[in-house]
């Protein structure tokens, strides 16, 4: 079973519309994983996670999980934006440039979109700091990430809590913007232990996602479904026995009411980042973005979940894939529609507050925020995608400068079978990844 469709179905760049909606070589499902996480992100940035009374809403259901997912997907981006270097070069060295660039770029972004965002935690500085630091295991195997990272999962929350608990560090939630270069010691234990992503913890779903990137996604689905369902299990059903049964749970009430915690919305709707340091029951729970293992876990697991269906779809449907493309398009160009989707929402927002009445009794000013962002973000990637280019702007322009910097090198030269052998895994892998624009 192949996890990609053949690239002898493609044409030149004169080909139809749908061929550009739908290139051969690319990994559909993976596109089709990341539109979900960028319009599922979109729903817990513009609908509330919880109501007047408290109780969470269903956009809580993809508060955390929907993160968590384009962190992984981003883990698998990184192996697969520099495959073809790797296998040229056979060195890691021959990556190194392009990663670096790669991540300079990002936190340069999201330090703009930092500081003209009043409404959203800019992820991308966290991310180009990952990119940089994921270098270090980029030569491992699958096997050997995937245990590192379940691994992180398990202790980095737990060394997290030493920390902060050791030296008194609180939540600050820095934007991450320009500014917060004035003051650089609070900006790095923000990005690394107190933010709304604390690259401690979220660290781990980049190296599940370059596990998932190493093996072959259309021979594994169903090792990958097993695997995503055992941690989502884990995560959820562990930590309900340690709050249900062994008394996490009244432990927390206690604490909760001693130090004023909201403990329903740790729960349910979010800790922004990071548990509180009062009780080490904390780490117990698996609520949204508290970053315990068991929240890493289970978010993980969905994770999985999403990669292996959408993967599974895209294999269902063959050279129809492109009918996919309102999930595809925009998953193809993450960096630039995220991007986007953070100004769109400061100009959107004040006019949603200005007309309550939006939307009659049909629908929430809510729901035509969120109809708005995803209308203008799937027509912007079908139109770019067809008429343009295979990749968004940001994407595109971040490419440029690398082929500029850093060309591929040429492949290893090698003697007879050794080189046959080369040629032949080259060929292989540039068939199956999406180009290195990724």
């Amino acid at each position: 079973m192949s996890t990609h469709r053949s690239p002898t179905s493609a044409t030149t760049s004169g080909g139809t519309v749908l061929e550009r909606l739908s290139p051969a070589g690319r990994l559909i499902g993976l596109d089709a994983a990341r539109g979900i996480a960028l319009f599922a992100m979109m729903v817990t940035h513009i609908f509330a996670l919880s109501d007047p009374a408290g109780f969470p809403t269903w956009a809580a259901v993809f508060a955390g999980r929907a993160s968590a997912l384009f962190a992984v997907l981003a883990g698998c981006s990184l192996v697969l934006s520099t495959r073809s270097r790797m296998v040229a070069s056979g060195r890691l060295r021959a990556a190194v440039p392009s990663v670096l660039i790669r991540a300079g770029a990002i936190i340069l972004i999201g330090l703009c979109l930092g500081s003209v965002s009043s409404l959203l935690a800019v992820i991308l500085v966290n991310y180009g700091v990952m990119f940089a630091i994921a270098l270090l295991f980029l030569r491992l195997r699958a096997r050997a990430l995937f245990v590192i990272a379940v691994v992180w999962m398990v202790l980095s929350p737990v060394i997290s809590m030493l920390i902060r608990s050791e030296f008194g560090l609180e939540p600050v939630y820095s934007p991450m913007s320009w500014f917060d270069l004035a003051t650089p010691l609070t900006m790095l234990h923000d990005l690394v232990l107190t933010g709304y992503y604390p690259i401690l913890q979220w660290l781990s779903y980049i190296l599940l996602g370059m596990a998932v990137a190493k093996v072959d996604i259309g021979k594994h689905l169903m090792s990958l479904f097993m695997t995503g369902l055992g941690l989502f299990f884990v995560g959820q059903g562990v930590s309900w026995i340690l709050l249900n049964v062994a008394g996490g749970g009244a432990a927390l009430v206690r604490v909760s009411e001693l130090y004023g915690t909201d403990l329903s919305a740790a729960l349910f709707t979010g800790s922004y980042g990071v548990t509180p340091t009062t009780s080490w029951w904390w780490l117990a729970i698996a609520g949204p973005h508290s970053g315990t293992p068991f929240d890493l876990l289970s978010t993980a697991g969905t994770a999985l979940l999403t990669i292996v269906v959408c993967q599974s779809l895209a294999l269902l449907l063959g050279r129809r894939t492109w009918v996919l493309a309102p999930l595809t398009a925009p998953g193809s160009m993450p960096l630039s529609v995220y991007s986007a989707h953070v100004v769109l929402l400061e100009i959107t927002r004040p006019w949603i507050e200005a007309n309550p009445m939006l939307g009659g009794e049909a629908m929430s000013p809510q729901t035509v925020e969120f109809g708005l962002h995803a209308l203008v973000f799937i027509v912007f990637a079908l139109v770019w995608k067809s008429a343009i280019g295979a990749h968004g702007p940001l994407e595109a322009g971040i490419a440029a400068v690398i082929r500029s910097a850093s060309p591929v090198p040429e492949p290893v030269s090698a003697d007879s079978g050794t080189a046959a052998e080369t040629g032949t895994a080259t060929t292989r892998i540039s068939a199956s990844r999406p180009p290195d624009t990724d």
